[in-house]
């Protein structure tokens, strides 16, 4: 019985012509991730730097008056284990210790840059100075620390993963 409408591909050719399919979308996923946005990494890279650099003076900066309402307010930059290590950080050490020394603490970066950097964890080093008044200390004195923030993409934001001071 002929077909109508044109001719028909012989049963022997199937099998070739999905592997070719198969592989042609294969290759197109790959071009796609490897030709994506050239420019993807290096905004990544900014965008994580610039919140680390905001993040981190107001993480590092503390009034006693208000360190509790700081504190809440700071947990929305943390992420992972961190966030629950930074708010017993700050139950337990900080805040008594602002308290008793009637300290506030103004934390100040000045450089960053990108140490490493990966899909969505780009780990930052800044420099960053705190200048501590207290009741006993009237004059600001300055602490320079270098700080190593891993900062993780969380949805649309990147936000404060681990931290290190040396």
């Amino acid at each position: 019985m002929p077909s109508r409408g044109g001719s028909r591909v012989p049963r022997a050719l199937w099998a070739p012509l999905a592997a070719l399919a198969v592989s042609l979308l294969l290759l197109a996923g790959v071009a796609a991730v490897s030709f994506g946005d050239p420019g993807a990494a290096d905004r990544d890279a900014r965008a994580a730097t610039a919140a680390a650099r905001a993040d981190l003076e107001q993480l590092l900066s503390y009034d006693h008056q208000t360190l509790e309402q700081q504190a809440a307010r700071n947990a929305a930059l943390l992420t992972g284990p961190f966030k629950d290590e930074y708010a017993a950080t700050m139950a337990k050490t900080i805040l008594p210790l602002a308290r008793e020394e009637k300290a506030v603490v103004r934390a100040r970066s000045y450089e960053a840059g990108v140490m490493s950097q990966s899909a969505d964890t780009v780990t930052v080093q800044v420099f960053v100075n705190q200048a501590k008044t207290s009741a006993k200390q009237e004059q600001p004195s300055v602490d320079q620390n270098r700080v190593i923030a891993t900062m993780q993409r969380v949805g649309d934001r990147w936000l404060i993963a681990r931290l290190v001071a040396y």
